[in-house]
């Protein structure tokens, strides 16, 4: 009797576990689509860009499958294991793995912060955010979304200016440095809105730092789209998702087509820096580590959060945009101790990226 139990369960034990493979290679196809949609350029194919948005779900799938394949027959996680080791530099883009950091001091203190003009704060408490870059002990910081006229920014300038910092800004960007700054300079990107990048030399030691602050390209989504788009998922109706989908893939596709071509500029002023010139590119880049923009410069620079990161971070999160689109890119020159986002000030809509880098110079042979 029991014989022939099993051998009627054999029949569907082997069709499931075809549905199985069949969906867990599906899965995978579409996890290396994704990876493969950083390669095409978005200035000519822009809704290819959207693709590499959905890389977390086709991960978080082929992740349930591996429970799955231990229970119900071991051999085969050797599918999704092999599958998603395949593009495995890119998971570790998304979701880095590093232990705690050692606590080894660091030469260079980098933050990068979109500040959204500090509407989060009052006057009289701006000298508290000050206060916030020196308690991170930051040698220098690009900040986005600043503000040049007004008396907010003003003191907060001041107070940096008192406290020994030296600061330049120019259409809404700010480098704020330990160290002087030998000049700086607009670099020109072709822009819908007021995004815009900002070079500035350093002198550090006796060697010249260029320091690119950049906030490329917005999805330009007013607050009351985000608020509607946020109100589709908690209520999700056929004709509503259909339509806020369409206007969602459209908004992100004209964007990505503006900072394919900004990221083509930054790579052309980054190719034409002389030999050996230590470089920091920080920003918002208004994409994720699965996109063109990422992963782009990440074949000219390192990624302090992909190299001194811990988990995923979230540096901007609102209306259910949970992503992490700021970052610290930085040159051979240095190696990324540790790499965090501060989530505990929350006078803007992003937050800050700290980079604790170390000179390879002063590394023992």
């Amino acid at each position: 009797m029991a014989k022939t139990e099993k051998s009627s369960w054999a029949p569907l034990r082997t069709f499931l576990t075809n549905v199985f493979v069949g969906a867990n290679l599906a899965t995978l196809v579409l996890l290396w689509v994704c990876c493969a949609s950083t390669w095409i350029d978005p200035s000519s194919q822009p809704r290819v860009a959207v693709i590499g948005l959905l890389f977390p779900i086709f991960l978080i799938l082929n992740l349930l499958f591996l429970p799955l394949w231990l229970i119900f027959k071991p051999r085969m996680l050797v599918v999704p294991v092999v599958g998603m080791a395949l593009c495995g530099t890119y998971i570790l883009d998304y979701f880095p793995l590093h232990l705690k950091p050692s606590g080894e001091p660091a030469d260079l203190v980098v933050m990068s912060w979109n500040t959204h003009y500090l509407d989060g704060c009052s006057v009289d408490s701006v000298s508290a955010v000050a206060d916030f870059l020196l308690d991170c002990k930051v040698d220098v910081a690009c900040l986005q979304e600043t503000s040049v006229n007004g008396e907010k920014f003003d003191k907060f300038y001041a107070w940096l200016r008192d406290e020994g910092y030296i600061v330049e800004h120019e259409g809404g960007q700010a480098v704020v440095s330990r160290f002087p700054i030998l000049g700086f300079r607009t670099v020109e990107i072709e822009s819908r809105m007021s995004n815009a990048a900002m070079c500035a030399d350093l002198l550090v030691g006796e060697d010249t730092l260029t320091v690119f602050n950049v906030h490329l390209e917005s999805i330009s989504l007013s607050r009351a789209e985000k608020t509607e788009y946020g109100n589709v998922l908690l209520t999700p109706e056929s004709e509503k998702v259909k339509s806020e989908a369409r206007f969602l893939t459209g908004k992100l596709s004209e964007a990505a087509h503006y900072r394919a071509m900004q990221t083509q500029i930054l790579v052309d002023r980054l190719d034409s820096l002389p030999a050996g010139r230590r470089v920091l590119l920080c920003g918002d880049f208004n994409d994720t580590p699965i996109s063109y923009t990422y992963q782009t410069i990440s074949r000219r620079l390192h990624n302090a959060y992909r190299h001194g990161g811990r988990g995923v971070g979230v540096s901007y999160s609102e209306n259910f945009f949970p992503v992490r689109i700021d970052n610290v890119f930085y040159s051979n020159d240095w190696t990324c101790l540790e790499a965090h986002i501060v989530n505990g000030i929350t006078v803007s809509d992003h937050y800050p990226l700290l980079a604790r880098l170390k000179n390879l110079e002063n590394q023992p042979k």
